[in-house]
């Protein structure tokens, strides 16, 4: 399923959430941050990284690409109750934002609704204070939050899948697959197939087991 297919697959109603989990792998934790009112709008940004090399004469420039940063998802939240929002916004901050200790930095976070399931961290937030009660306690506020991409480098590596030698690559054994063929299809000469052995502990390269991922890393 391709990612606007995720975006645009399901019209279920429903309310956006933000998981927060302790590994990057997202299976540990699962604190829920639950959206008082959904956005009304979603933004995504994709970016490209290039560099620039001088092209022939002065007025060109040759533009070689180096790599795709994370992806950006922009959106707003608001909250709104008759008594103070503080516990919410603690909630939100608690989860999002704030350091922790196990892990000695911010949650790994994952957001959910209809279709969409972006794996990211907190960028920024920008909260704004729109009411206040009697005694100046805030019981309105719109946060305009910035949510970076943030894939595992397994997932993120099998959905590159790109050829070239000098990046690091995950291949899943299939019946028939030998390490010296492996390693000549991914760095066009089978003999750095020692190389992989020890990069994944094999005591038996002969003898792979069809199901098992191999990590190649990238030649130096």
């Amino acid at each position: 399923m391709s990612y606007l297919d995720k975006i645009f697959g399901n019209n279920k109603l429903t309310k956006l959430k933000i998981v927060s989990y302790t590994d990057i792998e997202r299976t540990k934790g699962g604190k829920v941050v639950e959206a008082m009112f959904n956005p009304e709008t979603l933004s995504h940004k994709f970016t490209t990284k290039w560099d620039k090399k001088p092209g022939i004469g002065q007025s060109g420039q040759a533009l070689k690409y180096t790599f795709n940063p994370p992806m950006e998802m922009k959106l707003k939240l608001v909250l709104d109750k008759q008594t103070t929002i503080k516990e919410d916004l603690t909630n939100f901050l608690n989860n999002t934002w704030k350091v922790e200790g196990k892990i000695h930095q911010p949650y790994y976070l994952t957001l959910k609704w209809g279709g969409i399931i972006f794996p990211c961290r907190l960028g920024s937030v920008d909260i704004k204070y729109t009411r206040f009660d009697r005694n100046g306690n805030p019981t309105a506020a719109e946060l305009d939050i910035v949510l970076l991409g943030d894939d595992e480098d397994k997932r993120r590596i099998l959905r590159e899948n790109f050829s070239s030698p000098d990046l690091t690559h995950l291949r899943i054994v299939r019946n028939g697959d030998t390490l010296p063929l492996l390693c000549q299809d991914i760095y066009g000469d089978s003999c750095y197939y020692p190389v992989v052995a020890l990069a994944n502990d094999l005591d038996d390269f002969r003898n792979l087991q069809p199901g098992i991922k191999l990590y190649f890393p990238p030649l130096t």
